[in-house]
């Protein structure tokens, strides 16, 4: 078994799924999908990527953790903290260690749970304002009970799925009178797209990128190319294309100056679809060709 940082090294985290295989992660009761897990990290754990493939609430025990939105929005949680995130969404987690672990619990909610959570509650009670991608929910004592029955149930080795079921409505519930919002949030994760926006700022970050094509970046970043260009100028105030072409050259000086790799290299490494496409892009940006570049450094 791996930890949740060897494994987010190279994969895209999707959760609840991936967590059964986490040496860092315990499972506390669980049948199916639906079920309370529990993490214990002491290893810092930056840029993580997840996808959340059904409703899920985390609660912070200890330490602080940042979740990241698409939109770059960020929700920082400290202890006795929760956030409802909904079903198909795309996100980022950062923790660096100060003082103590990352403990939280991840409870997962099948759509059967959702759904009979959400006819036990009038409809009066669901707010009709606009609702926030994710649910942040400040508790106290009251949630931390719940958690302390919930290792107790693990410890007697109760695992039924009438049990399950029960804990996991409880939980909801208990929520509720915290937040009326838990009830909106529910409802819409019923609602979920299923192709999630990714993080473009952080999905840009990868050099990798550099070699794809618009149609490819709209594609992995989980848009149409009127979307994906739309958010695009929104974060950079530029077109895609041209963004594409400045990272490009940059990234050609940088490798020209100090690598081996020839110009024909850079430019099949850089995604160009001929070399004399990137030498006549580089000398108009530069005012000299790639080859006399790589001579005079």
């Amino acid at each position: 078994m791996e930890t949740v940082f060897k494994y987010c090294q190279k994969n895209i985290l999707v959760i609840p799924q991936s967590l059964y295989a986490m040496s860092d992660i315990e499972p506390l009761l669980h049948l199916g999908n639906s079920g309370i897990f529990y993490k214990d990290l002491e290893n810092d754990l930056v840029d993580v990527e997840f996808y959340t493939n059904i409703p899920c609430v985390v609660y912070i025990e200890s330490g602080k953790e940042i979740i990241t939105t698409s939109d770059n929005k960020t929700h920082e949680l400290l202890a006795q903290t929760a956030i409802f995130l909904p079903q198909g969404i795309n996100l980022h987690s950062d923790y660096v260690k100060t003082t103590e672990n990352l403990k939280a619990y991840l409870v997962f909610f099948t759509d059967d749970v959702i759904t009979d959570f959400i006819s036990a509650v009038k409809t009066s009670e669901i707010t009709k304002s606009c609702q926030p991608e994710l649910l942040k929910i400040q508790c106290d004592s009251l949630i931390q009970v719940y958690f302390r029955s919930i290792q107790l149930l693990k410890q007697q080795g109760c695992n039924s799925a009438a049990l399950i079921r029960i804990k996991l409505l409880e939980l909801l519930h208990l929520l509720s009178l915290y937040d009326k919002g838990v009830f909106q949030a529910a409802l819409q994760s019923k609602q979920a797209s299923s192709t999630p926006k990714r993080n473009l700022t952080r999905l840009l970050s990868n050099s990798d990128t550099l070699k794809l094509t618009i149609s490819d970046l709209a594609n992995l970043s989980g848009r149409s190319i009127s979307t994906f260009t739309r958010d695009f100028k929104a974060i950079y105030a530029m077109s895609p294309k041209q963004w594409l072409q400045n990272k490009r050259l940059a990234r050609a000086n940088d490798l020209l100056m100090n690598t081996e790799l020839t110009v024909t290299h850079v430019a099949a490494d850089l995604g160009y679809e001929n070399v004399s496409h990137f030498i006549k892009s580089f000398k108009e940006r530069y005012q000299i060709t790639p080859k006399q570049f790589k001579q005079k450094f």
